[in-house]
Protein backbone atom coordinates (compact mmCIF):
# COMPACT_ATOMS: atom_id res chain seq x y z
CA UNK A 1 0.00 0.00 0.00
CA UNK A 2 2.86 2.15 -0.43
CA UNK A 3 3.92 4.15 -2.88
CA UNK A 4 7.29 3.85 -5.17
CA UNK A 5 9.14 6.34 -7.64
CA UNK A 6 12.24 6.08 -9.29
CA UNK A 7 13.81 7.39 -12.54
CA UNK A 8 16.98 6.53 -14.86
CA UNK A 9 18.16 9.46 -17.18
CA UNK A 10 19.98 9.83 -19.91
CA UNK A 11 20.79 13.55 -19.57
CA UNK A 12 19.47 13.90 -15.70
CA UNK A 13 16.36 15.21 -14.23
CA UNK A 14 14.95 17.41 -11.56
CA UNK A 15 14.36 15.06 -8.29
CA UNK A 16 12.32 17.99 -6.96
CA UNK A 17 10.01 18.19 -10.23
CA UNK A 18 10.09 14.00 -10.54
CA UNK A 19 10.34 12.35 -7.44
CA UNK A 20 8.32 15.03 -5.12
CA UNK A 21 5.60 15.12 -7.50
CA UNK A 22 5.16 11.67 -8.24
CA UNK A 23 5.20 10.87 -4.63
CA UNK A 24 2.10 13.99 -4.05
CA UNK A 25 0.28 11.74 -6.91
CA UNK A 26 0.96 8.55 -4.88
CA UNK A 27 0.28 9.62 -1.83
CA UNK A 28 -2.91 8.41 -1.49
CA UNK A 29 -1.30 4.58 -1.39
CA UNK A 30 0.56 5.91 2.13
CA UNK A 31 1.26 9.46 4.28
CA UNK A 32 2.80 8.19 7.25
CA UNK A 33 6.19 9.01 6.07
CA UNK A 34 8.60 9.87 2.82
CA UNK A 35 11.64 10.09 1.74
CA UNK A 36 14.04 10.07 -1.19
CA UNK A 37 18.01 9.36 -2.74
CA UNK A 38 20.01 10.05 -5.70
CA UNK A 39 24.16 9.87 -5.82
CA UNK A 40 25.91 12.78 -4.86
CA UNK A 41 29.18 12.73 -5.55
CA UNK A 42 30.60 8.93 -4.19
CA UNK A 43 27.60 9.35 -1.33
CA UNK A 44 24.08 8.73 -1.34
CA UNK A 45 22.21 12.02 -0.45
CA UNK A 46 18.59 11.09 1.54
CA UNK A 47 15.94 12.62 3.00
CA UNK A 48 13.39 11.16 5.06
CA UNK A 49 10.46 13.11 6.79
CA UNK A 50 7.38 11.89 8.86
CA UNK A 51 4.06 12.96 7.91
CA UNK A 52 2.39 13.92 4.60
CA UNK A 53 4.22 14.86 1.74
CA UNK A 54 1.85 17.97 1.10
CA UNK A 55 3.57 21.66 0.27
CA UNK A 56 6.64 20.07 0.69
CA UNK A 57 9.64 20.96 -1.40
CA UNK A 58 13.26 21.12 -1.69
CA UNK A 59 15.54 22.58 -3.90
CA UNK A 60 16.21 21.88 -7.68
CA UNK A 61 18.55 19.02 -7.70
CA UNK A 62 19.81 17.23 -10.98
CA UNK A 63 20.34 13.82 -10.88
CA UNK A 64 20.56 10.98 -13.51
CA UNK A 65 19.24 8.32 -10.98
CA UNK A 66 16.84 9.32 -7.85
CA UNK A 67 14.32 6.94 -5.82
CA UNK A 68 11.22 7.68 -3.71
CA UNK A 69 8.54 6.51 -1.39
CA UNK A 70 5.76 7.50 0.75
CA UNK A 71 4.79 5.36 3.30
CA UNK A 72 2.01 3.33 4.81
CA UNK A 73 3.18 1.89 7.66
CA UNK A 74 3.01 -2.16 8.16
CA UNK A 75 6.35 -3.34 10.29
CA UNK A 76 7.38 -0.70 12.78
CA UNK A 77 6.31 2.78 13.79
CA UNK A 78 6.22 5.54 11.96
CA UNK A 79 9.20 7.51 12.58
CA UNK A 80 12.16 9.18 10.23
CA UNK A 81 14.44 5.84 11.50
CA UNK A 82 11.43 3.73 9.74
CA UNK A 83 10.81 5.55 6.86
CA UNK A 84 12.02 4.71 3.46
CA UNK A 85 14.75 4.49 2.05
CA UNK A 86 16.60 2.09 3.35
CA UNK A 87 20.58 1.40 3.01
CA UNK A 88 22.69 -1.41 3.42
CA UNK A 89 25.26 -1.13 5.82
CA UNK A 90 28.00 0.40 3.80
CA UNK A 91 25.62 2.88 2.36
CA UNK A 92 25.95 1.81 -1.44
CA UNK A 93 22.56 0.22 -1.85
CA UNK A 94 19.60 2.31 -1.26
CA UNK A 95 16.19 0.09 -1.18
CA UNK A 96 12.00 1.04 -1.51
CA UNK A 97 9.53 -1.92 -0.97
CA UNK A 98 6.46 -2.31 -1.34
CA UNK A 99 4.74 -5.17 0.29
CA UNK A 100 5.19 -7.58 3.56
CA UNK A 101 8.77 -9.84 3.94
CA UNK A 102 6.88 -12.85 5.50
CA UNK A 103 9.99 -14.27 6.73
CA UNK A 104 12.17 -10.83 7.68
CA UNK A 105 13.05 -11.96 11.17
CA UNK A 106 14.74 -15.57 9.70
CA UNK A 107 16.46 -13.17 6.79
CA UNK A 108 17.63 -10.76 9.52
CA UNK A 109 18.56 -13.30 12.15
CA UNK A 110 21.10 -14.64 9.51
CA UNK A 111 22.34 -11.36 8.49
CA UNK A 112 22.57 -10.47 12.35
CA UNK A 113 25.07 -13.45 12.84
CA UNK A 114 26.67 -12.44 10.24
CA UNK A 115 27.71 -8.86 11.64
CA UNK A 116 25.07 -6.75 9.36
CA UNK A 117 23.77 -4.05 12.04
CA UNK A 118 20.53 -3.01 11.41
CA UNK A 119 19.31 1.04 11.80
CA UNK A 120 15.39 0.31 11.71
CA UNK A 121 12.31 -1.76 12.88
CA UNK A 122 11.40 -2.38 9.50
CA UNK A 123 11.08 -6.01 7.48
CA UNK A 124 12.67 -3.88 4.48
CA UNK A 125 16.06 -3.26 6.23
CA UNK A 126 16.72 -7.04 5.27
CA UNK A 127 16.62 -6.13 1.62
CA UNK A 128 19.42 -3.79 0.84
CA UNK A 129 21.42 -5.76 3.63
CA UNK A 130 21.25 -8.89 1.76
CA UNK A 131 21.88 -6.91 -1.57
CA UNK A 132 24.93 -6.65 0.59
CA UNK A 133 25.67 -9.54 1.44
CA UNK A 134 25.73 -10.91 -2.16
CA UNK A 135 27.76 -8.51 -3.24
CA UNK A 136 30.12 -8.79 -0.35
CA UNK A 137 30.70 -12.70 -1.79
CA UNK A 138 31.79 -11.48 -5.20
CA UNK A 139 28.29 -10.92 -6.86
CA UNK A 140 27.44 -7.57 -9.31
CA UNK A 141 24.21 -5.94 -8.18
CA UNK A 142 21.71 -7.33 -11.02
CA UNK A 143 23.05 -10.72 -9.19
CA UNK A 144 22.76 -9.31 -5.96
CA UNK A 145 19.48 -8.37 -6.38
CA UNK A 146 18.02 -11.31 -8.44
CA UNK A 147 19.26 -13.97 -5.16
CA UNK A 148 18.02 -11.40 -2.81
CA UNK A 149 14.65 -11.70 -4.65
CA UNK A 150 14.58 -15.44 -4.15
CA UNK A 151 14.95 -15.07 -0.54
CA UNK A 152 11.86 -13.20 0.12
CA UNK A 153 8.55 -14.89 1.11
CA UNK A 154 5.39 -12.81 0.85
CA UNK A 155 4.27 -9.89 -1.20
CA UNK A 156 6.34 -6.85 -2.17
CA UNK A 157 7.66 -4.48 -5.14
CA UNK A 158 10.92 -3.55 -4.48
CA UNK A 159 13.53 -0.80 -6.06
CA UNK A 160 17.02 -0.93 -5.48
CA UNK A 161 19.52 1.80 -6.37
CA UNK A 162 23.61 0.99 -6.63
CA UNK A 163 25.42 3.95 -8.16
CA UNK A 164 23.74 4.62 -11.65
CA UNK A 165 21.76 1.28 -11.78
CA UNK A 166 18.20 0.77 -11.14
CA UNK A 167 16.63 -2.66 -10.24
CA UNK A 168 12.75 -2.93 -9.42
CA UNK A 169 10.94 -6.14 -8.71
CA UNK A 170 7.69 -7.17 -8.29
CA UNK A 171 5.80 -10.26 -6.83
CA UNK A 172 1.99 -9.52 -5.63
CA UNK A 173 2.82 -5.94 -5.69
CA UNK A 174 1.69 -3.65 -8.44
CA UNK A 175 5.28 -1.91 -10.72
CA UNK A 176 4.89 -0.25 -14.03
CA UNK A 177 7.78 0.98 -16.05
CA UNK A 178 7.12 4.57 -17.68
CA UNK A 179 9.06 4.87 -21.14
CA UNK A 180 9.57 8.28 -22.29
CA UNK A 181 11.92 7.56 -25.49
CA UNK A 182 11.98 11.16 -26.23
CA UNK A 183 14.14 12.19 -23.60
CA UNK A 184 15.63 9.22 -23.01
CA UNK A 185 14.28 8.85 -19.55
CA UNK A 186 12.84 5.67 -18.03
CA UNK A 187 10.93 5.99 -14.17
CA UNK A 188 9.65 2.89 -12.09
CA UNK A 189 6.35 3.21 -9.72
CA UNK A 190 3.52 1.69 -8.20
CA UNK A 191 1.06 3.57 -10.18
CA UNK A 192 0.93 5.27 -13.79
CA UNK A 193 -0.17 8.89 -12.55
CA UNK A 194 3.14 9.32 -10.86
CA UNK A 195 5.00 9.58 -14.30
CA UNK A 196 1.68 10.24 -16.53
CA UNK A 197 3.05 14.09 -17.01
CA UNK A 198 5.71 12.62 -18.63
CA UNK A 199 5.05 9.78 -20.48
CA UNK A 200 1.90 8.01 -21.41
CA UNK A 201 3.72 5.07 -22.39
CA UNK A 202 4.49 1.71 -19.93
CA UNK A 203 5.70 -1.75 -19.80
CA UNK A 204 3.48 -3.75 -16.86
CA UNK A 205 5.78 -6.10 -14.86
CA UNK A 206 4.67 -9.41 -13.75
CA UNK A 207 4.77 -11.49 -10.84
CA UNK A 208 8.15 -12.85 -10.47
CA UNK A 209 9.74 -10.38 -12.61
CA UNK A 210 12.82 -7.76 -12.28
CA UNK A 211 13.91 -4.78 -14.19
CA UNK A 212 17.49 -3.54 -14.63
CA UNK A 213 17.91 0.03 -16.02
CA UNK A 214 21.58 0.94 -16.27
CA UNK A 215 24.19 2.88 -18.25
CA UNK A 216 24.36 1.78 -22.20
CA UNK A 217 27.45 1.00 -23.56
CA UNK A 218 27.30 4.33 -25.82
CA UNK A 219 26.83 7.44 -24.11
CA UNK A 220 24.63 8.78 -26.41
CA UNK A 221 21.83 6.68 -26.28
CA UNK A 222 18.91 6.34 -23.87
CA UNK A 223 19.96 4.05 -20.59
CA UNK A 224 19.25 0.62 -21.14
CA UNK A 225 16.06 -1.69 -19.83
CA UNK A 226 16.38 -5.31 -19.05
CA UNK A 227 14.09 -7.97 -18.07
CA UNK A 228 14.61 -11.36 -16.38
CA UNK A 229 12.88 -13.50 -14.44
CA UNK A 230 14.38 -13.68 -11.27
CA UNK A 231 13.68 -17.25 -10.34
CA UNK A 232 16.09 -18.65 -13.59
CA UNK A 233 17.66 -15.62 -14.30
CA UNK A 234 16.38 -15.74 -18.04
CA UNK A 235 15.79 -13.06 -19.86
CA UNK A 236 11.88 -11.78 -20.89
CA UNK A 237 10.59 -10.14 -23.76
CA UNK A 238 8.12 -7.07 -22.68
CA UNK A 239 5.96 -4.71 -24.80
CA UNK A 240 5.41 -1.26 -24.53
CA UNK A 241 1.54 -0.50 -23.62
CA UNK A 242 0.09 3.19 -24.28
CA UNK A 243 -2.44 4.59 -21.32
CA UNK A 244 -5.34 6.46 -22.56
CA UNK A 245 -5.30 8.38 -19.12
CA UNK A 246 -4.07 12.21 -19.03
CA UNK A 247 -2.18 13.82 -17.01
CA UNK A 248 -5.15 16.40 -16.06
CA UNK A 249 -7.20 13.57 -14.79
CA UNK A 250 -4.49 12.82 -12.25
CA UNK A 251 -4.85 16.79 -11.23
CA UNK A 252 -7.32 18.49 -8.86
CA UNK A 253 -7.40 21.32 -11.26
CA UNK A 254 -10.05 23.96 -9.64
CA UNK A 255 -11.18 21.43 -7.19
CA UNK A 256 -9.89 21.81 -3.38
CA UNK A 257 -10.22 18.55 -2.95
CA UNK A 258 -10.15 14.72 -5.33
CA UNK A 259 -12.70 13.68 -3.43
CA UNK A 260 -15.05 16.09 -4.89
CA UNK A 261 -13.67 16.10 -8.23
CA UNK A 262 -14.36 12.38 -8.60
CA UNK A 263 -17.93 12.79 -6.97
CA UNK A 264 -18.50 15.42 -10.10
CA UNK A 265 -17.17 13.17 -12.34
CA UNK A 266 -19.84 11.00 -12.37
CA UNK A 267 -21.46 13.51 -14.29
CA UNK A 268 -19.33 12.09 -17.47
CA UNK A 269 -18.41 8.22 -16.34
CA UNK A 270 -21.79 6.93 -15.40
CA UNK A 271 -22.00 7.04 -19.29
CA UNK A 272 -18.60 6.10 -20.50
CA UNK A 273 -18.82 3.13 -18.11
CA UNK A 274 -21.10 1.61 -20.26
CA UNK A 275 -19.50 2.25 -23.90
CA UNK A 276 -18.54 -1.84 -24.05
CA UNK A 277 -17.53 -3.40 -27.12
CA UNK A 278 -20.95 -5.26 -27.60
CA UNK A 279 -18.65 -8.47 -28.84
CA UNK A 280 -17.02 -8.80 -25.60
CA UNK A 281 -19.92 -8.06 -23.74
CA UNK A 282 -22.24 -10.87 -25.53
CA UNK A 283 -19.41 -13.15 -24.82
CA UNK A 284 -19.33 -12.82 -21.29
CA UNK A 285 -23.06 -13.01 -21.60
CA UNK A 286 -23.02 -16.44 -23.34
CA UNK A 287 -20.08 -17.17 -20.19
CA UNK A 288 -22.98 -16.09 -17.56
CA UNK A 289 -25.68 -17.93 -19.00
CA UNK A 290 -23.82 -21.20 -19.71
CA UNK A 291 -22.11 -21.16 -16.54
CA UNK A 292 -22.34 -24.11 -13.57
CA UNK A 293 -22.24 -21.36 -10.75
CA UNK A 294 -21.44 -17.42 -11.13
CA UNK A 295 -19.39 -16.04 -7.89
CA UNK A 296 -19.38 -11.85 -7.57
CA UNK A 297 -16.44 -11.38 -5.26
CA UNK A 298 -14.57 -7.95 -3.65
CA UNK A 299 -13.89 -6.09 -1.06
CA UNK A 300 -15.15 -2.93 0.79
CA UNK A 301 -16.95 -0.71 -1.50
CA UNK A 302 -16.31 -3.25 -4.74
CA UNK A 303 -18.00 -5.50 -2.20
CA UNK A 304 -21.19 -3.94 -1.86
CA UNK A 305 -21.16 -3.56 -5.48
CA UNK A 306 -21.43 -7.33 -6.11
CA UNK A 307 -24.12 -7.57 -3.10
CA UNK A 308 -26.30 -4.87 -5.40
CA UNK A 309 -25.53 -7.38 -8.49
CA UNK A 310 -27.05 -10.21 -6.16
CA UNK A 311 -30.49 -7.78 -6.39
CA UNK A 312 -30.28 -6.87 -10.07
CA UNK A 313 -29.23 -10.42 -11.87
CA UNK A 314 -32.45 -11.40 -9.59
CA UNK A 315 -34.57 -9.14 -10.49
CA UNK A 316 -33.87 -8.14 -14.22
CA UNK A 317 -31.75 -11.72 -15.36
CA UNK A 318 -33.93 -14.15 -13.17
CA UNK A 319 -30.22 -15.65 -11.88
CA UNK A 320 -28.92 -16.41 -8.89
CA UNK A 321 -25.58 -15.37 -8.44
CA UNK A 322 -23.06 -15.68 -5.39
CA UNK A 323 -21.57 -12.76 -3.17
CA UNK A 324 -18.52 -13.17 -1.38
CA UNK A 325 -15.77 -11.22 0.46
CA UNK A 326 -12.65 -11.74 -1.46
CA UNK A 327 -11.04 -12.26 1.71
CA UNK A 328 -13.23 -14.94 2.35
CA UNK A 329 -13.32 -16.58 -0.39
CA UNK A 330 -10.89 -19.41 -0.29
CA UNK A 331 -13.40 -21.16 1.88
CA UNK A 332 -15.68 -21.57 -1.35
CA UNK A 333 -12.92 -23.24 -3.44
CA UNK A 334 -14.09 -27.01 -3.21
CA UNK A 335 -17.43 -25.50 -4.51
CA UNK A 336 -15.75 -24.42 -7.53
CA UNK A 337 -14.90 -26.18 -10.91
CA UNK A 338 -14.24 -25.97 -14.77
CA UNK A 339 -17.58 -24.63 -15.28
CA UNK A 340 -17.51 -21.67 -12.78
CA UNK A 341 -17.91 -18.02 -13.42
CA UNK A 342 -15.96 -15.58 -11.12
CA UNK A 343 -16.32 -12.25 -11.27
CA UNK A 344 -13.67 -9.79 -9.69
CA UNK A 345 -14.71 -6.48 -9.43
CA UNK A 346 -11.92 -4.07 -8.36
CA UNK A 347 -11.17 -0.23 -8.52
CA UNK A 348 -7.33 -1.04 -8.83
CA UNK A 349 -6.70 -5.00 -10.10
CA UNK A 350 -3.83 -4.90 -7.23
CA UNK A 351 -6.21 -5.85 -3.99
CA UNK A 352 -4.26 -8.57 -2.24
CA UNK A 353 -7.10 -10.46 -1.11
CA UNK A 354 -8.88 -10.03 -4.50
CA UNK A 355 -6.13 -11.46 -6.32
CA UNK A 356 -5.82 -14.31 -3.99
CA UNK A 357 -9.05 -15.64 -4.41
CA UNK A 358 -8.86 -15.54 -8.14
CA UNK A 359 -5.21 -17.68 -8.02
CA UNK A 360 -7.43 -20.02 -6.50
CA UNK A 361 -10.20 -19.94 -8.44
CA UNK A 362 -7.72 -20.70 -11.45
CA UNK A 363 -6.43 -23.50 -9.89
CA UNK A 364 -9.65 -25.19 -9.94
CA UNK A 365 -9.94 -23.74 -14.06
CA UNK A 366 -12.60 -21.60 -13.61
CA UNK A 367 -13.15 -18.45 -15.46
CA UNK A 368 -12.23 -15.15 -14.23
CA UNK A 369 -13.99 -11.92 -15.36
CA UNK A 370 -12.84 -8.57 -14.15
CA UNK A 371 -14.63 -5.10 -13.74
CA UNK A 372 -11.61 -2.50 -13.32
CA UNK A 373 -10.62 0.44 -14.17
CA UNK A 374 -6.92 -0.22 -14.31
CA UNK A 375 -5.52 -1.59 -17.39
CA UNK A 376 -2.43 -3.86 -17.47
CA UNK A 377 -2.91 -4.48 -13.29
CA UNK A 378 -2.21 -7.59 -11.96
CA UNK A 379 -6.03 -8.20 -11.88
CA UNK A 380 -6.36 -7.96 -15.80
CA UNK A 381 -3.48 -10.28 -16.70
CA UNK A 382 -5.11 -12.82 -14.27
CA UNK A 383 -8.38 -12.68 -16.14
CA UNK A 384 -9.76 -14.12 -19.26
CA UNK A 385 -12.09 -11.33 -19.88
CA UNK A 386 -11.42 -7.69 -18.48
CA UNK A 387 -13.92 -4.81 -18.28
CA UNK A 388 -12.80 -1.42 -18.04
CA UNK A 389 -14.60 0.95 -16.20
CA UNK A 390 -13.39 3.50 -18.00
CA UNK A 391 -13.06 6.10 -15.10
CA UNK A 392 -10.50 7.69 -15.48
CA UNK A 393 -7.76 7.80 -12.33
CA UNK A 394 -9.13 8.05 -8.80
CA UNK A 395 -6.62 9.74 -6.77
CA UNK A 396 -9.34 10.08 -3.37
CA UNK A 397 -8.54 7.03 -1.09
CA UNK A 398 -12.47 6.79 -0.71
CA UNK A 399 -13.72 5.20 -4.03
CA UNK A 400 -16.82 7.36 -5.43
CA UNK A 401 -17.43 7.48 -9.19
CA UNK A 402 -16.04 3.84 -9.49
CA UNK A 403 -18.42 2.57 -7.79
CA UNK A 404 -21.24 4.11 -9.87
CA UNK A 405 -19.04 2.65 -12.54
CA UNK A 406 -19.11 -0.92 -11.75
CA UNK A 407 -23.15 -0.51 -10.87
CA UNK A 408 -23.70 0.77 -14.25
CA UNK A 409 -21.60 -2.23 -15.81
CA UNK A 410 -23.63 -4.88 -13.64
CA UNK A 411 -26.74 -3.25 -14.15
CA UNK A 412 -26.33 -3.72 -18.49
CA UNK A 413 -24.85 -7.52 -17.71
CA UNK A 414 -28.12 -8.30 -16.14
CA UNK A 415 -30.15 -6.54 -19.02
CA UNK A 416 -27.33 -8.45 -21.61
CA UNK A 417 -28.51 -11.84 -19.73
CA UNK A 418 -32.22 -10.94 -20.13
CA UNK A 419 -31.63 -10.52 -23.74
CA UNK A 420 -32.64 -6.93 -23.34
CA UNK A 421 -28.89 -5.27 -23.58
CA UNK A 422 -30.10 -1.84 -25.63
CA UNK A 423 -33.10 -0.99 -23.05
CA UNK A 424 -30.71 -1.50 -20.27
CA UNK A 425 -28.06 0.92 -21.79
CA UNK A 426 -30.90 3.31 -22.35
CA UNK A 427 -32.46 2.91 -18.64
CA UNK A 428 -28.21 3.54 -17.34
CA UNK A 429 -28.02 6.65 -20.15
CA UNK A 430 -31.04 8.54 -19.01
CA UNK A 431 -30.06 7.70 -14.98
CA UNK A 432 -26.77 9.52 -15.74
CA UNK A 433 -29.11 12.13 -17.43
CA UNK A 434 -30.36 12.90 -13.52
CA UNK A 435 -26.80 13.30 -12.22
CA UNK A 436 -25.86 16.63 -12.83
CA UNK A 437 -29.18 17.72 -11.36
CA UNK A 438 -28.50 15.61 -8.39
CA UNK A 439 -24.93 16.83 -7.74
CA UNK A 440 -25.49 20.54 -8.32
CA UNK A 441 -29.02 20.99 -6.59
CA UNK A 442 -28.26 18.98 -3.54
CA UNK A 443 -24.73 20.67 -2.62
CA UNK A 444 -25.71 23.37 -0.33
CA UNK A 445 -28.40 21.48 1.22
CA UNK A 446 -26.05 18.77 1.78
CA UNK A 447 -23.38 21.16 3.48
CA UNK A 448 -26.14 22.50 5.50
CA UNK A 449 -27.23 18.73 6.81
CA UNK A 450 -23.47 18.31 7.57
CA UNK A 451 -23.40 21.30 9.97
CA UNK A 452 -26.50 19.31 11.74
CA UNK A 453 -24.94 16.22 11.60
CA UNK A 454 -21.09 17.06 12.11
CA UNK A 455 -21.04 16.58 16.07
CA UNK A 456 -22.94 13.63 16.32
CA UNK A 457 -21.53 10.05 17.35
CA UNK A 458 -24.10 8.04 15.54
CA UNK A 459 -25.52 7.59 12.11
CA UNK A 460 -27.52 4.48 10.65
CA UNK A 461 -28.65 4.05 7.51
CA UNK A 462 -31.68 1.65 6.36
CA UNK A 463 -32.53 0.35 3.24
CA UNK A 464 -34.38 -2.45 1.51
CA UNK A 465 -33.99 -4.55 -1.65
CA UNK A 466 -31.45 -3.22 -4.05
CA UNK A 467 -31.06 0.02 -1.29
CA UNK A 468 -29.57 -2.31 1.27
CA UNK A 469 -26.05 -2.19 -0.38
CA UNK A 470 -26.88 1.50 -0.47
CA UNK A 471 -27.05 1.73 2.89
CA UNK A 472 -23.66 0.07 3.07
CA UNK A 473 -21.80 1.65 1.03
CA UNK A 474 -23.08 4.68 2.40
CA UNK A 475 -22.21 3.89 5.67
CA UNK A 476 -18.76 3.01 4.46
CA UNK A 477 -18.12 6.07 2.87
CA UNK A 478 -19.81 8.70 6.03
CA UNK A 479 -17.07 6.77 8.50
CA UNK A 480 -14.49 6.22 6.34
CA UNK A 481 -13.92 9.65 5.82
CA UNK A 482 -15.57 11.66 8.48
CA UNK A 483 -14.87 8.84 11.24
CA UNK A 484 -18.25 9.15 12.87
CA UNK A 485 -19.35 5.95 13.53
CA UNK A 486 -22.20 5.22 10.88
CA UNK A 487 -23.67 1.67 9.89
CA UNK A 488 -26.07 0.46 7.29
CA UNK A 489 -28.79 -1.88 7.75
CA UNK A 490 -31.53 -4.20 6.21
CA UNK A 491 -35.06 -2.67 7.22
CA UNK A 492 -36.35 -5.98 8.30
CA UNK A 493 -33.43 -6.19 10.57
CA UNK A 494 -34.33 -3.16 12.34
CA UNK A 495 -36.45 -4.72 14.90
CA UNK A 496 -33.84 -7.76 15.16
CA UNK A 497 -31.49 -5.70 17.46
CA UNK A 498 -30.72 -2.60 15.62
CA UNK A 499 -33.53 -0.44 17.22
CA UNK A 500 -32.08 -0.86 20.98
CA UNK A 501 -29.35 2.08 19.78
CA UNK A 502 -31.86 4.34 18.70
CA UNK A 503 -32.19 7.02 20.88
CA UNK A 504 -33.53 10.78 21.18
CA UNK A 505 -31.61 13.03 18.11
CA UNK A 506 -29.77 10.02 16.43
CA UNK A 507 -29.88 10.17 12.78
CA UNK A 508 -31.00 7.66 10.56
CA UNK A 509 -31.18 8.28 6.88
CA UNK A 510 -33.99 6.23 5.27
CA UNK A 511 -33.42 4.88 1.28
CA UNK A 512 -36.47 4.73 -0.33
CA UNK A 513 -38.29 3.89 -3.79
CA UNK A 514 -41.10 2.60 -5.54
CA UNK A 515 -40.71 -0.55 -4.82
CA UNK A 516 -39.84 -0.18 -0.99
CA UNK A 517 -41.52 2.98 0.06
CA UNK A 518 -44.32 1.56 2.19
CA UNK A 519 -42.08 -0.87 3.84
CA UNK A 520 -39.02 1.37 4.89
CA UNK A 521 -41.42 3.89 5.54
CA UNK A 522 -43.08 2.41 8.58
CA UNK A 523 -39.18 1.26 9.63
CA UNK A 524 -38.64 4.84 9.84
CA UNK A 525 -41.95 5.47 11.61
CA UNK A 526 -40.54 3.43 14.46
CA UNK A 527 -37.17 5.10 14.24
CA UNK A 528 -39.18 8.36 14.66
CA UNK A 529 -41.33 7.27 17.63
CA UNK A 530 -38.27 6.61 19.75
CA UNK A 531 -36.66 9.92 19.14
CA UNK A 532 -34.75 9.43 15.73
CA UNK A 533 -33.53 12.50 13.42
CA UNK A 534 -35.09 11.00 9.82
CA UNK A 535 -33.27 11.76 6.82
CA UNK A 536 -34.78 10.55 3.94
CA UNK A 537 -33.56 9.58 0.39
CA UNK A 538 -36.23 9.27 -1.83
CA UNK A 539 -38.34 10.48 -5.31
CA UNK A 540 -41.07 12.00 -3.11
CA UNK A 541 -41.15 13.34 0.09
CA UNK A 542 -42.98 12.29 2.96
CA UNK A 543 -44.20 14.28 6.00
CA UNK A 544 -42.57 11.71 8.32
CA UNK A 545 -38.82 13.28 7.01
CA UNK A 546 -37.34 15.63 8.76
CA UNK A 547 -34.76 16.24 6.07
CA UNK A 548 -35.54 15.66 2.68
CA UNK A 549 -32.83 14.36 -0.35
CA UNK A 550 -34.56 14.37 -3.32
CA UNK A 551 -33.01 11.52 -5.62
CA UNK A 552 -35.35 11.01 -9.15
CA UNK A 553 -36.44 7.51 -9.71
CA UNK A 554 -34.66 5.53 -12.34
CA UNK A 555 -36.11 2.12 -11.75
CA UNK A 556 -33.34 -0.33 -12.02
CA UNK A 557 -30.70 2.00 -12.10
CA UNK A 558 -31.21 4.03 -8.88
CA UNK A 559 -28.64 1.98 -7.12
CA UNK A 560 -26.41 3.87 -9.13
CA UNK A 561 -28.11 7.61 -8.19
CA UNK A 562 -29.16 6.81 -4.52
CA UNK A 563 -25.16 6.73 -3.34
CA UNK A 564 -24.16 10.43 -4.81
CA UNK A 565 -25.71 12.24 -2.25
CA UNK A 566 -24.36 10.46 0.57
CA UNK A 567 -20.86 10.50 -0.95
CA UNK A 568 -21.59 14.55 -0.81
CA UNK A 569 -22.54 14.80 2.41
CA UNK A 570 -19.66 12.65 3.56
CA UNK A 571 -17.38 14.99 1.81
CA UNK A 572 -18.79 17.87 3.72
CA UNK A 573 -19.23 16.07 7.21
CA UNK A 574 -15.41 15.36 6.32
CA UNK A 575 -14.59 18.87 5.73
CA UNK A 576 -16.45 20.32 8.51
CA UNK A 577 -14.80 17.71 11.22
CA UNK A 578 -11.28 19.26 9.61
CA UNK A 579 -10.50 15.62 8.25
CA UNK A 580 -8.88 15.22 4.90
CA UNK A 581 -11.65 13.56 2.34
CA UNK A 582 -8.08 12.65 -0.03
CA UNK A 583 -6.21 10.79 2.94
CA UNK A 584 -8.63 9.59 5.58
CA UNK A 585 -6.28 8.16 8.16
CA UNK A 586 -5.12 4.48 8.57
CA UNK A 587 -6.02 4.18 5.25
CA UNK A 588 -4.61 3.84 1.44
CA UNK A 589 -6.06 3.23 -2.05
CA UNK A 590 -4.56 -0.43 -3.11
CA UNK A 591 -4.97 -2.40 -0.04
CA UNK A 592 -1.78 -4.81 -1.38
CA UNK A 593 -1.15 -7.27 1.75
CA UNK A 594 -3.53 -9.56 3.14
Amino acid sequence: MCGIIAFKSLNGLDVNEIIVKGLKRLEYRGYDSFGFAYPSGSEVEIMKKVGKIGDFSSEPVIAKIAIGHTRWATHGKVSEANAHPHLSQNNKVVVVHNGIIENFQELKDFLVKKGYAFRSETDTEVIPQYMQFFMDSGKDFKEACRLAFNKIEGSFAVVAMNNNELVGARNGSPLVLGVDEKNKNYFLASDVPAFLEFTNKVIYIDDGEMAVLKENSSPKTSPKAEFFDYAAGSPVKKQIVEIKWNIEQAEKGDYEHFMMKEIDEQKFTIKAAVQQDKNLIQKITDEINNAFGVFFIGAGTSYHACLAASYLFSHIAKRHINVVLASEFPNYEEFLTEKTLVFAVSQSGETADLLEAIKSAKRKGAKIVSIVNVMGSTLTRLSDYNIMMNAGPEICVLSTKSYTSQLAIITMLAYSCAGKLEEGKQIISKAAKFVPEIIDDNKKNLKELAMRLKDRHDIFLIGRNSDFPTALEGALKIKEVSYIHAEGFAGGELKHGTIALIEEGTPAIIISDSRTRKQTLSNAMEIKARGGFIIGVDSENNEIFDYFIKVPEAGAANSILMIIPIQILAYYLAVLRNCDPDKPRNLAKSVTVK
